[in-house]
């Protein structure tokens, strides 16, 4: 009612024409309760031709509206005086208002009767009430924790819950208030049937995404959580849930389920552009369902000047398909930076399982050939490597996220007695966050952390080995330029691993941002005895609809750096 009128009077004054309204002046107000007071008085939006009878009625109805607006937010003993003037061309009102002391709520009593009364979810609402003894009376703050109840009720499947008393008893003298609220719950819902309407997978996979059982207690959440996961399988283009209760003595709710298929199979193809590799080129194919169990089949491949890439990946769903699936993998990669040149073919498989509501467990199984030149060490390695990796992702959906973290840790290595040229244990781990600051401004960080317990170094493939620089690593320096060198010069990477970023960005007009930066980081055959390679620079950012892309100038600060200066333009998410 409050927004109705405050957009209504907007409306008018935008219309009117210079000159045409009159004076509504309320004096010893301010802040909401002027706001309040001028919203709730019908006088305030009388032009200066209104009918003067009209203009006395609304006046007269001046004083009620104003002490109605005051109470909203507790102040029961206001006095006002008023009076009222016509002049030749118009009118002017003034209403002289002092508010005098608040109502405080001297008692809260709130009680929670029926089934659900031992509900942790209704403690915590009697614990965390806004309505606290000794604040001031707000009306709008009593009505919001009523809808804290009746919304946690809805959630929880207490469909039949009400407040069988809600009363504020109001001592105007005393200038005290006391509350009593009873709500009482009704019976908790149980599931029904859950019915799926679809010709999309099979109904047994289909099923299988359910995660509760007809007779368990109905919890909304769970059903979003559904929705989620059905959505996320990329199966489907839209999902449709409802809920469909029905009353004592039955008390249950049935779950409608309704599935349209996406596209059987999409194709994708792109360009694009960065400064460790250069224009880039790249394809895909996706077949979204192979068949009625729910497999997919992805190939995918990229080309630019240094590295050329293309792979497929076969995945299917396991038993509890939200929760875990199994990748076949077999791919092929050439990378040729400056440093080193690598060709490696690749075959593995990948079991993926979803561990609580953050994080993704990864166990794989890799078996590799890489033929590969680092400076003066080259030859073809062959590597079976098993591992396991740990992802966490917080945030971060959105074009520039003012609030996000990514996690990743994973563990691998090989053994030369089982089918590998060379044994070797390798620990990599990383992370970023970005945390907002003051209006418009955010925070970025990164770090990565890698070592490598090695037999034999110089047996060591390219891929496996570790590099610093470049766009997404310590910027001022060309990709993979940075670690331990050769008796001739050449980089020929590392064992140990330290990347890291801190980044200040602006926002300065919509989807455009500045942002200043300092990197540092190196690879190390052993951490202390090579410093650290620092870069410092500016850049902006367009957020595009294509995504984030970023234009850096960053400076390197160490003194053998080739560059005085390099430029990197980069395309992709903040996480």
């Amino acid at each position: 009612m409050l927004t109705g009128r405050i957009a209504w009077l907007a409306g008018l004054l935008l219309l009117a024409p210079p000159g045409a309204w009159s004076t509504v002046e309320i004096a010893g107000l301010e802040g909401v309760l002027l706001d309040n007071a001028r919203a709730h008085v019908q006088l305030v939006a009388e032009p200066c031709d209104a009918p003067e009878w009209r203009v006395r009625r609304l006046y007269r109805q001046a004083e009620p509206e104003l002490r109605e607006s005051l109470e909203a937010y507790g102040y029961y003993a206001a006095t006002v005086s008023r009076s009222l003037r016509f002049d030749a061309d118009c009118w002017t009102a003034t209403l002289t208002v002092d508010a005098g002391e608040p109502v405080r709520i001297r008692a809260v009593d709130v009680q929670v009767d029926g089934p659900g009364r031992a509900q942790p979810e209704f403690a915590a609402l009697r614990m965390n009430s806004p309505v606290v003894v000794g604040n001031t009376l707000e009306h709008a703050a009593y009505e919001r924790d009523k809808r804290r109840f009746g919304d946690t009720a809805a959630r929880l499947g207490y469909f039949d819950a009400r407040f069988t008393t809600a009363r504020i008893d109001v001592h105007v003298p005393e200038q005290a208030a006391d509350i009593v609220l009873v709500f009482e719950t009704g019976p908790r819902y149980r599931y029904g049937d859950v019915l799926f309407d679809q010709a999309v997978i099979s109904e047994a996979l289909a099923a299988r995404y359910v995660d509760f059982v007809p007779g368990q207690a109905y919890d909304a959440a769970q059903i979003r959580e559904l929705y989620e996961a059905l959505l996320e399988t990329s199966y489907f283009s839209s999902v449709d849930i409802r809920t469909k209760p029905r009353a004592a003595p039955d008390a249950v709710v049935d779950v409608a389920v309704r599935l349209n298929a996406a596209k059987h199979r999409s194709y994708s193809a792109g360009i694009g552009y960065g400064t460790d590799v250069g224009p880039k080129v790249r394809a895909g194919y996706i077949n979204r369902r192979r068949n009625l169990q729910g497999h997919q089949l992805e190939i995918k491949g990229s080309y630019s000047e240094v590295i050329v890439e293309t792979g497929a990946s076969y995945r299917l769903p396991l038993n509890n398909p939200r929760q875990q699936w199994l990748n076949f993998d077999i791919g092929y990669k050439s990378e040729s930076p400056d440093t080193s040149k690598s060709r490696l073919y690749k075959a593995g498989v990948k079991r993926f399982q979803r561990q609580g509501e953050r994080w993704l467990r990864t166990v794989f199984l890799d078996y590799a050939l890489e033929d590969y030149t680092v400076g003066l060490d080259s030859g073809r390695s062959r590597l079976l490597t098993p591992g396991v990796s740990w992802k966490r992702s917080a945030g971060g959906k959105l074009a520039r996220p003012l609030k996000g973290l990514t996690l990743n840790l994973q563990l691998s290595g090989a053994a030369d007695v089982l089918l590998s040229d060379t044994s070797f244990f390798q620990v990599l781990g990383s992370g970023k966050f970005v945390r907002p600051l003051w209006d418009g401004a955010r925070v970025i960080g990164r770090l990565e952390v890698g070592a490598t317990f090695k037999d034999d170094f110089a047996a060591l493939p390219a891929s496996v080995r570790f590099f610093a620089g470049g766009d997404t690593s310590v910027r001022g320096y060309d990709y993979k330029a940075l670690g331990p060198r050769d008796a001739q010069g050449d980089v020929i990477g590392g064992s140990q691993l330290i990347a890291s970023s801190l980044e200040l960005d602006q926002l300065v007009r919509p989807n455009w941002s500045v942002a200043a930066f300092v990197d540092a980081g190196n690879a190390f055959d052993k951490f202390w005895e090579e410093s650290l390679a620092v870069g410092v620079g500016a850049g902006v950012r367009w957020y595009s609809p294509l995504g984030p892309i970023r234009f850096d100038i960053a400076v390197p600060l160490k003194s053998s750096a080739p560059d005085a200066f390099r430029v990197h333009i980069t395309l992709g998410p903040d996480l």
